[in-house]
């Protein structure tokens, strides 16, 4: 406040005078009321008043909800010298929610340095996510009127009712539609002046709603034609149509006249194509063209491509590698065509060039929607490529045949190879225990025999230690003592064992 009191005071030196006292204000304004999280929103403070002279003030926002990505501060000090009278801030939406942005601190002075603020503005933002924003879209996509200007549809207009109709003389060359949407959130096309033609003319008024979904009403108007040409094209009625400013002449043909039951109407015609063209329009109003000739009248198609006009046509004579029918559209226009099953993205179609005259086949690039001159030494080319595709079929099948037949023998006699191989293996290994077994009793009889023959060496030794002993050299005495009863004498005698005298 001490500074906003300095700046008036210098504002009145400059001056050199005092005002009267106005009132003065705040406005808190939002250029959205809804804004989509994760996109901005701006809010603007202005102030008003001729006897503001200076004034500061901060705006209040949720920080978890909004943030502030123009200035560093949403407090502000202004005055009439120092500017800052209207101040945008710029918020990003964090998350869904609402919030009133308002003012604190807000003050407002006159060149006296008295309060002059009467009030202060405030607004409010919601702030919702995209898929909550389409989730409270209207869907009402009714018309609450619909009308023709000067004219009465039939019937009476219920905005249930999608279909209605209209006559009106044949020097009647425009209408005008007028329709009223339901929802102010919706949208209308398909009205306003519209141009008419002898015969059926048929308006489609299509309302959008605000979610997206659609509805169509159509309104077909039927201009009286005087002594109208009727034909038939394949069981199906139409007029011929009179008026040429309704129909646009193709490429390379220009406006000219040709004779129908007497009458003339206009055409187009061209050199190059020898096609002479009329207007026939079907019962539902659309207009098309179609060539004449000897027998009747034959739907004309043309398709505009860059570098080349074509005109589909037929060709009863199919080539090799291609009899496999695919339609394709061009420009709108469905032709018959035929593919290679290894070429899928390549549709070969029969046409004339309207530039030159010339029928004949071409290739469309189905992919970047372009013609290529299909050449007859091509079609030989792939012919032999398939001969030979054929032949190396054939060679590789009966290699492949052959290849097996020997793995089957090999299998078989490697079958034979390994019964034999395990029946002598089992011989074997059977030889091999019975080896073991024969060794081990080997061993064993081995064995005893060098026991037998240590026993009878220990025996011999023993023997041979006997016969020492008895032939020392000398007897030896040996005496006993005996005793005997005390009653009974005791007579020692010497007994010994005599040497045995050699």
């Amino acid at each position: 406040m001490k500074k906003i009191k300095y700046l008036i005071f210098m504002m009145g030196v400059c001056l050199l005078g005092l005002g009267t006292v106005n009132a003065a204000k705040f406005s808190v304004t939002t250029n959205k009321s809804t804004v989509v999280v994760g996109s901005t929103v701006n809010i603007t403070v202005g102030v008003s008043g001729s006897d503001a002279a200076g004034w500061e003030y901060c705006l209040n926002y949720d920080s978890s909800m909004f943030s502030l990505t123009s200035h560093s501060s949403t407090c502000v000090l202004g005055g009439t010298l120092a500017g800052n009278k209207n101040v945008t801030f710029t918020f990003k939406a964090k998350k869904s929610g609402s919030y009133t942005f308002s003012l604190r601190d807000a003050s407002i002075l006159n060149d006296s340095a008295k309060e002059v603020l009467t009030s202060s503005g405030k607004v409010t933002v919601k702030a919702k996510t995209q898929a909550e924003i389409e989730a409270s879209y209207s869907t009402n996509a009714d018309l609450s009127a619909l009308r023709v200007v000067d004219h009465v549809i039939s019937p009476e207009f219920n905005k249930n009712t999608l279909e209605y109709t209209l006559e009106v003389e044949n020097d009647v060359e425009s209408i005008e539609i007028k329709a009223t949407k339901a929802d102010s959130d919706a949208s209308v096309s398909g009205t306003g002046v519209k141009e008419l033609t002898e015969g059926v003319n048929k308006f489609n008024i299509v309302v959008t709603a605000e979610k997206g979904n659609k509805k169509t009403y159509v309104i077909s108007v039927t201009r009286k034609e005087l002594n109208p040409i009727n034909v038939d094209v394949d069981g199906f009625k139409y007029t011929v149509v009179r008026k040429a400013d309704v129909m646009e002449a193709p490429t390379y043909y220009s406006s000219t006249e040709v004779e129908i039951e007497g009458e003339m109407v206009p055409a187009f015609n061209s050199d190059i194509t020898g096609y002479t063209l009329v207007g026939l329009k079907d019962e539902e109003g659309n207009i098309d063209l179609y060539s004449v000739t000897d027998t009747g009248y034959v739907l004309y198609k043309q398709v505009g491509t860059e570098g080349l006009v074509f005109i589909p046509g037929t060709n009863e004579k199919l080539l090799t590698g291609y009899e496999t029918v695919k339609n394709v559209t061009i420009n709108n226009v469905n032709v018959k065509g035929y593919v290679n099953d290894k070429k899928k993205d390549y549709v070969l179609v029969y046409g004339m060039n309207a530039a030159t005259g010339e029928s004949r086949w071409y290739m469309y690039d189905t992919l970047e929607g372009t013609f290529q001159r299909y050449e007859e030494y091509v079609v030989q080319e792939e012919k032999k490529d398939k001969d030979i595709y054929f032949i190396l079929t054939i060679v590789f099948g009966g290699i492949a045949g052959l290849t097996l037949l020997l793995v089957i023998l090999l299998i078989s006699k490697n079958n034979k190879i390994r019964k034999k191989n395990e029946k002598l293996i089992s011989m074997l290994q059977a030889l091999r225990e019975a080896k073991k077994e024969k060794d081990t009793f080997v061993d064993k009889a081995k064995e005893e025999a060098k026991a037998e023959e240590k026993k009878k060496e220990l025996q011999e030794e023993l023997r041979k230690k006997q016969e020492e002993f008895l032939d020392t050299g000398e007897n030896e005495i040996v005496e006993d003592d005996v005793e005997l009863e005390e009653s009974t004498p005791v007579k020692k005698t010497k007994r010994g064992r005599k040497k045995k005298e050699n």
